[in-house]
């Protein structure tokens, strides 16, 4: 077994291009929208407009620095495309400095779905780029051994991981457990791995104490997401049938109502993408670095504990949360694959990138020609509170409709508090806002 690869080759003009490319597509997609905002967004926002005071289901670490950011850019919406934009550029900076498979770095984020992660105000992007320096500072246990400097390194790394996402424990599962196995292999001293491995423990409880004093519970309030777990034989093939279509590249370029066509096809891309995966794996088996064994270690821990978290509750089943195992298993692919088929994957991101750029300028709206007709709506309250009136609340297009999102991220920046109904009474004093004015495009 090889201990480490040489990680020191030069980058070539397709490299610099995939990495322009993505900026142009990020920074495109982010102006010409509706906000690039999800349900998910407005609850940073929320939080990190009181981050005492408004106190949810999401880890500190996100809002904090939307907070912090927002001092500079006067707007918590435009703070978060900010911290989002910079995780992009820390990731591939870090990579550059570092001499750390930059070539492969570019192309994993800036491909699906990491580039489609980083214009929406998620914490994914910031969480990559924490994820990926626990990747490096692994790559050099592996090549030095046991230092003081990269424990402590990690530990910190591991708490401010955790406080960004909580999945953060999937990926200590899975660092603890590839700690065992090299050190067990190597026949090193038990302190190599007991004081790695209690450091990044401790780095990441100490997060979860400090989320428990703030919410009073270490992960989040979680009784209301449990479910009565479904049998086994319903559950594994319609997960399989979720992950294969998540995992298929062709969602990068095409529209939604166009995947919903050929699903099959779909599925079948993401099947052929999972092959690739295990067939590299039996291919090299004899000559795996320990790095590629820590990346198939860290893409069947986390995904385990994804099926885990599908099976007992009820949480959103998408590309956002599998991409936490993706990382691994597309980080093994392009690191293990051969130059035709790098050139293949560099020829589509390249692509998809250029059709989706001339794609939002040809269709999409300019973010900034939805603040008129915002601030006409808002009409003077001295107690700075919204209240914004739905037809039937329950209905997910129009509680989750983009105009509806952006406008209270709008009010958000405004400093505005939001109220909401369904029964449309305006008997409050205050602003009284429905859903068909927002959404309206007059």
């Amino acid at each position: 077994m090889i201990g480490v690869e040489d990680t020191s080759g030069k980058i070539s003009v397709v490299d610099y291009f995939i990495f322009s490319g993505a900026l142009i597509f990020i920074i495109l997609k982010t102006v010409y929208s509706s906000g690039e905002l999800t349900p998910d967004s407005i609850q940073y926002l929320l939080q990190a407009q009181n981050l005492w005071g408004y106190k949810v289901n999401f880890p500190l670490g996100y809002p904090f620095l939307i907070k912090i950011v927002s001092f500079v850019t006067g707007s918590l919406l435009i703070a978060s495309k900010v911290v989002n934009i910079l995780a992009y550029l820390g990731t591939v900076l870090f990579s550059y400095r570092k001499k750390f498979f930059l070539s492969q770095t570019i192309l994993i984020f800036s491909f699906y779905p990491f580039i489609n992660l980083y214009s929406p105000s998620l914490s994914e992007p910031l969480y990559f780029f924490i994820n990926y320096l626990i990747i490096y500072y692994v790559y050099q246990y592996i090549k030095e051994g046991f230092t003081i400097k990269n424990t402590v390194y990690l530990s910190l790394l591991f708490f401010f991981l955790v406080s960004v996402r909580f999945s953060g424990v999937f990926v200590l599962a899975a660092v603890l457990a590839f700690l065992a196995y090299f050190n067990f292999k190597n026949k090193y001293p038990a302190k190599s791995f007991i004081i790695p491995a209690v450091s990044v423990t401790v780095g990441a409880l100490a997060y979860l104490i400090i989320n428990h004093m703030y919410s009073g519970f270490a992960l989040g309030r979680r009784d209301h997401l449990y479910i009565p777990p479904a049998s086994l034989m319903e559950f594994m093939p319609k997960m399989l049938w979720s992950a294969l279509n998540d995992f298929s590249f062709l969602n990068t370029i095409l529209h939604k109502g166009i995947l919903n066509r050929i699903t099959s096809f779909n599925i079948f891309i993401g099947t052929v993408l999972f092959i690739l995966f295990i067939f590299l794996i039996v291919k090299k088996r004899k000559q795996l670095s320990y790095f590629n064994v820590y990346l198939i270690f860290s893409f069947i821990i986390i995904t385990l504990g994804i099926l885990y978290s599908y099976y007992t509750t009820g949480i959103d089943n998408t590309i956002r949360i599998k991409s936490n195992a993706y990382l691994y298993m597309i980080f093994f692919i392009f690191l293990n694959s051969k130059n035709y088929l790098t050139r293949f994957f560099q020829g589509f991101v390249i692509f998809s990138l250029l059709f989706n750029c001339l794609t939002i300028i040809k269709y999409a709206e300019n973010i900034i020609s939805y603040l008129p007709k915002f601030s006409r709506l808002i009409c003077p309250s001295k107690d700075k509170i919204v209240y914004i009136t739905y037809k039937d609340i329950r209905d997910e297009k129009e509680r989750n409709h983009s105009s509806v999102l952006f406008f209270k991220a709008y009010l958000i920046d405004k400093g505005y508090s939001i109220e909401i109904s369904d029964d449309g009474n305006q008997k409050a004093p205050g602003c009284h806002v429905t859903t068909s004015e927002i959404i309206n495009r007059q």
